[in-house]
């Protein structure tokens, strides 16, 4: 009798708690900031260039990024830098290649589904970008330095509360002189990382 009683008592409890339940599912998340560590596939595009009778080819390379983001109360916006690597090595003809140990960082704003919501995180941005080159595409003893613009895609997949899989995705565009006249560069960031935010 005790336990049929008992058993009522928290069956009743579970149909009181249910819409609080729910109602807190509905509540954004608490943590307002993230950051990132990934590493990925950096793609040039526009790669060509020229010196002298030499052809230049900029190649893919792995890349590595640290992203961290804050996000508004309401999950629908948000704002993240980012700063980043890649070796970024150039193919000259048949002579062998080298690498420009190229760094960047971004400051985009964000607009989606924020990592504040439940479920899974969608979000797209624009911003600025400033990429330097410790060694030019076309002149090893050279430094260089573009500024331009970013535009990025994230999709996040929750592991636990503060924890989720990143995957993202960034075009860092400038314009840059390869000695075939200045033209506007895509360069391509495909990076998957832990996300942990507080």
């Amino acid at each position: 009798m005790r336990l049929f009683a008992l058993s009522a008592q928290l069956s009743a409890l579970a149909v009181l708690a249910a819409p609080l339940a729910a109602q807190v599912q509905r509540l954004p998340r608490k943590h307002p900031v993230e950051l990132t560590f990934a590493g990925g596939y950096f793609q040039p595009t526009g790669a060509g260039g020229q010196v002298g009778s030499i052809a230049l080819q900029r190649r893919p390379a792995w890349a590595a990024a640290v992203l961290f983001g804050a996000y508004a109360k309401g999950g629908r916006w948000g704002a993240e830098v980012s700063a980043g690597y890649t070796p970024e090595r150039v193919s000259q003809g048949g002579q062998g290649s080298r690498r420009t140990h190229l760094t960047y960082g971004t400051l985009r704003g964000l607009v989606g589904r924020s990592p504040r919501k439940p479920g899974v995180s969608v979000m797209v941005g624009a911003g600025v970008s400033i990429i330097h080159r410790q060694y030019s595409v076309t002149d090893f003893d050279v430094a260089t330095t573009h500024y331009g613009g970013a535009t990025s895609l994230l999709i996040r997949i929750p592991i636990d509360d503060q924890v989720g899989l990143r995957l993202d995705a960034q075009d860092l565009i400038s314009s840059a002189d390869f000695g075939t006249g200045k033209k506007l560069r895509n360069d391509l960031l495909l990076t998957a990382g832990l996300g942990i935010s507080w």
